[in-house]
């Protein structure tokens, strides 16, 4: 023993491993330069390979490995197949000297230390493989959003877009709703027809409109129905928007071929909408198919695009009769309004009595002359607001008190008009759908809902 340390490291180990040999335990521990933990593991692994002491009891005697108290341990086998014969053999140490066996462990670690290293590196390599493929998989997954987002913003409004039947089922459920058919055609080379999905048909307001008042149907025009439809109302350009009575199938309106250098806006469709339900109603008869000019005829007969002399004559003839039987006609009309002048009962009472009648009546004050003599008082800071539209397509915006009456608003349009002045009459018109406000002449503007609403003016026929 070399020292005092070296004693209690070969004391630790017996006492570790049970080995009752000083001088092998002292072996070890050189082999393992004295590491006590290494000389252990040196001594555990040879002995489960069949070789060293026995373990020793607490009071320093040999273990019978036959002893009752502990099962014997199983026979180690080995098996090595050699020449396509497996055979067994013995313990493969059992010819080893301490030393190899020593040296055959330090190449064990070193080999165990080489796999651990490989696996490393394989497992780094796999996780930068799965980190490219995973940022491989977002680059993908941001062009995907990428692109799915610009579709569903150019995207037709399906949510508002009639489907199923083509052009003659919309027709027919807009005629059973008793709503105008609202079409747009568009062609897919076209921007304006996509910024048009985007502004226009998303807004909120235009989408309340086409709720309340309207069937709304959207085609292609590479489509059947597209085609068909653009040969039946002469389509020029695209895109194409029109409303159409489903009662006869007439457009009533229509616009197309904008470029985004000047965009319809949702602005410009909401009022031309709320215009055109303003003019509209399926209260009234549908409007006649428009007219063509009538051919002159001759005694009932229908001129022919091309006539000879005789019988553009003849036609001149038979005009010159019509017009002076049409003058006679009107000579007689006027002489019985003449003669039922004659017969009129005059006016019982004096000159002066008849001159002061005939005054009172010429000084009866009209409509509008009653509203330009209404006065005004100072604009509120904190009235209802109110917008109108005049016939001109201006605009007025002006803060009337809470309390006044609508017949205010009839005023100020009515001050504030060229024609109106004149003695024009006009109506106004709010809500949607926009109806006549006359019946709540007398109400409050509060009691009538029109704080913050938009009124249009209207010229009377």
């Amino acid at each position: 023993m070399s020292s005092s340390a070296d004693d209690d490291q070969i004391s630790q180990f017996m006492a570790f491993t049970g080995c009752a040999d000083g001088e092998r335990a002292q072996q070890y521990l050189e082999m393992a330069n004295m590491n006590l933990e290494t000389a252990v593991g040196l001594f555990m692994e040879h002995q489960q390979h069949g070789s060293g002491g026995m373990n020793a009891n607490n009071n320093g005697e040999a273990m019978n490995p036959l002893s009752p108290q502990v099962r014997a341990p199983d026979k180690t086998q080995t098996m090595r197949l050699m020449d396509d014969v497996m055979a067994p053999v013995g313990n493969p140490y059992a010819d080893m000297g301490d030393n190899d066996i020593v040296m055959n462990a330090f190449a064990n670690l070193d080999a165990r230390a080489a796999v651990n290293a490989a696996a490393a590196n394989a497992a780094a390599a796999e996780s930068n493989e799965d980190d490219t493929f995973d940022q491989d998989e977002d680059q993908e997954a941001e062009i995907e959003d990428t692109s799915g987002s610009l579709s569903s913003m150019f995207a037709a409004p399906s949510h508002l877009i009639h489907k199923g039947g083509g052009f003659q089922g919309a027709r027919s459920i807009a005629k059973d709703a008793r709503r105008w058919l609202l079409v747009n055609l568009q062609s897919d080379s076209e921007f304006s027809c996509h910024a048009l999905n985007r502004d226009v048909w998303r807004d909120e307001l235009v989408e309340n409109l086409i709720r309340e008042g309207f069937i709304f149907w959207q085609a292609m025009d590479d489509s059947t129905d597209g085609q068909t439809y653009a040969e039946r109302y002469k389509v020029c350009a695209f895109p194409h928007i029109a409303i159409i009575d489903p009662r006869t199938g007439r457009s009533l309106w229509k616009k197309e071929g904008w470029t985004q250098v000047k965009p319809f806006t949702a602005e410009n469709f909401a009022e031309i909408a709320m215009d055109f339900c303003s003019r509209h109603s399926f209260d009234k008869d549908p409007l006649p198919p428009g007219k063509k000019s009538a051919t002159p005829s001759i005694n009932g007969e229908k001129k022919r695009p091309f006539m000879s002399e005789d019988e553009q004559m003849q036609a001149a003839v038979a005009a010159s009769l019509n017009s002076t039987n049409h003058s006679e006609k009107e000579t007689e009309h006027q002489h019985e309004y003449s003669m039922e002048a004659d017969n009129e009962v005059g006016f019982l009472g004096t000159r002066d009595e008849q001159a002061g009648t005939d005054s009172k009546e010429e000084t009866k004050p009209s409509f509008v002359e009653k509203l330009l003599a209404l006065e005004f008082a100072e604009e509120p800071s904190d009235g209802a607001r109110i917008q109108i539209r005049m016939p001109d397509a201006t605009r007025l915006v002006r803060k009337f008190g809470k309390d006044d009456s609508v017949k205010m608003i009839y005023a100020f349009v009515a001050q504030n008009n060229d024609e109106a002045k004149k003695g024009k009459e006009f109506m106004l018109m709010a809500g949607f759908p926009p109806k006549d406000i006359i019946g709540d002449f007398d109400s409050s503007i509060d009691s009538c809902g029109l704080n913050g609403q938009a009124v249009t003016v209207r010229w009377k026929n």
